[in-house]
């Protein structure tokens, strides 16, 4: 008889993983963006916001004219949260709106309770912004947050390929903690972005960070002048902000840290080193400035898309190393390989640089006109969108060779000519947004797709090419007869 290999069905799993990031991101947009429609936030939060505080002054006697229910206080944002995750999550769909259905109550109550607050501590406005621009948003995405996690975590842990449970996914242990959690927490970042904008603090850490950043400038003979949060170097300015600061990474590398299997210790000093790592994130990314015109001709773009490079080149040397030592096989190998396939990936990217974005433009232009929606663009003042064309097929590039599929160049091509659709296509949705609604997504939601889409078609493509490869299973003789 013929023994299968549990294995087996990891290609499946794989693209189940996937398709439920996938889903996940679209329902998170699309609520999202429902949200914010002119008419929605008019005919449907204002009112409930309205209600929800008349229902908060009963309760604490204390009606207050200094504070107003508008949309923004309705806590649609965390319950987008919670609908798009539970929606999106492979159960049934009787267990997915029940789950939505407490979600939303649950948020309901507790933003009813943030209103009653806000009243209460209206006529000290110091403690005012305080609750309502800090800490009860935070509260409210957190608390949505840890719902959501619960409620995933209650729905069971087959591995049948049934409709429910993290098993539908091909998830489990430290991989599930982990996409999960980087899910949840890379939509509380975007959610709370906006409070941490207007956070004193961070423009304080702002300026240490020029500070830093242009006293190792003039110690490698750059000429630098700082003057608080500004940098200014014969390769132009830079303004460190809050952004700068607040960046992507940080719920990944927490979502990373909460997920590997670490003692309580080790888990302690890594969430602990959190702040230091990424304020050195912060400097390291302002000596781009020191590099000369003649390697990098538009600094303001490349400073910005630091941390989009230095994941990419995380994920590629973790690429070539996970691939190289599947039983505990010499580590050099792979990183000598992921050193490489880096190398290569930059190459190429700069090559592309030069003809891929016209390439694409110029396609993503005649889509544009064919659907007769010429002319509406997309605003990309950090330049996220000029270079994804060449950044997403450098990192496709580096991808495929750090996992050792060179010899794979059929799947290769079908995967490159897939993604250059998918850039074309791409600015159609967001010249749309930006002439008909004044939405311009987060640059951050560029970024990620930057990242995103290059992964997840080599993750998709390299399940079957690796098993392709894979010698057949020896099969036992049969019996024969005595």
């Amino acid at each position: 008889m013929t023994e299968h290999s549990p294995s087996a069905s990891k290609p499946s799993n794989s693209r189940g993983s996937l398709r439920f990031a996938l889903t996940v991101g679209a329902w998170f947009v699309g609520l999202f963006g429902l949200m914010r429609l002119a008419w929605v936030e008019r005919t449907l939060l204002t009112p409930f916001a309205q209600v929800q505080q008349d229902v908060a002054d009963q309760l604490t006697g204390a009606p207050s004219n200094l504070v107003y229910a508008d949309a923004s206080c309705s806590g649609g944002d965390p319950m987008a949260l919670c609908m798009g995750a539970i929606f999106a999550f492979p159960a049934t769909w009787g267990s997915r709106l029940r789950g939505a259905a407490i979600g939303l109550l649950a948020i309901t109550a507790l933003n009813i309770v943030r209103l009653g607050n806000l009243s209460l501590v209206a006529a000290d406005r110091a403690l005012l912004d305080l609750m309502h621009v800090y800490i009860w948003p935070a509260i409210l995405i957190l608390a949505a947050a840890g719902y959501v996690y619960w409620w995933m975590s209650r729905q069971g842990t087959d591995t049948d390929g049934g409709d429910g449970g993290f098993g539908a996914v091909g998830l489990s242990g430290a991989a599930r903690r982990f996409m999960l959690l980087t899910v949840l927490l890379v939509v509380a970042y975007f959610a709370l972005t906006p409070l941490v904008y207007e956070s004193r603090m961070v423009s304080i850490l702002g300026s240490w960070v020029a500070l830093v950043g242009g006293g190792l400038l003039a110690a490698a003979g750059t000429t630098v002048n700082v003057s608080g949060q500004l940098l200014r170097t014969p390769h132009g300015s830079f303004l460190v902000t809050q952004e700068c600061i607040f960046t992507p990474l940080i719920p990944v590398y927490l979502a990373g840290v909460l997920s590997v299997p670490l003692s309580r210790g080790r888990r302690a000093l890594a969430l602990l080193a959190a702040p230091f790592i990424f304020f050195a994130v912060g400097v390291a990314r302002l000596l781009v400035l020191a590099v000369p015109r003649t390697v990098i001709p538009a600094h303001d773009v490349a400073i910005h898309a630091f941390s989009q490079t230095l994941l990419a080149v995380i994920l590629v040397a973790a690429a070539a190393i996970w691939a190289s030592t599947p039983a505990g096989a010499r580590r050099i190998g792979g990183a000598g390989r992921g050193g490489l396939a880096i190398i290569a990936g930059f190459l190429l990217a700069g090559a592309a640089g030069l003809f891929w974005g016209d390439l694409i433009g110029a396609a993503a232009g005649g889509i544009q006109s064919l659907a007769g929606h010429g002319g509406h663009v997309y605003s990309d003042e950090q330049g996220a969108l000029a270079i994804l064309p060449a950044f997403q097929l450098g990192l496709f590039a580096a991808l495929w060779l750090a996992l050792g599929l060179a010899r794979s160049w059929r799947r290769a091509l079908a995967g490159i000519g897939l993604l250059a659709l998918l850039q074309a296509v791409l600015l159609l949705p967001l010249g749309e947004l930006a002439f008909h609604f004044g939405l311009d997504p987060h640059v951050g939601l560029i970024r990620t797709w930057a990242i995103a889409a290059p992964l997840g078609m080599v993750w998709l493509l390299w399940r079957p090419a690796a098993a392709g490869r894979t010698p057949p299973l020896p099969t036992s003789p049969l019996p024969q007869p005595g």
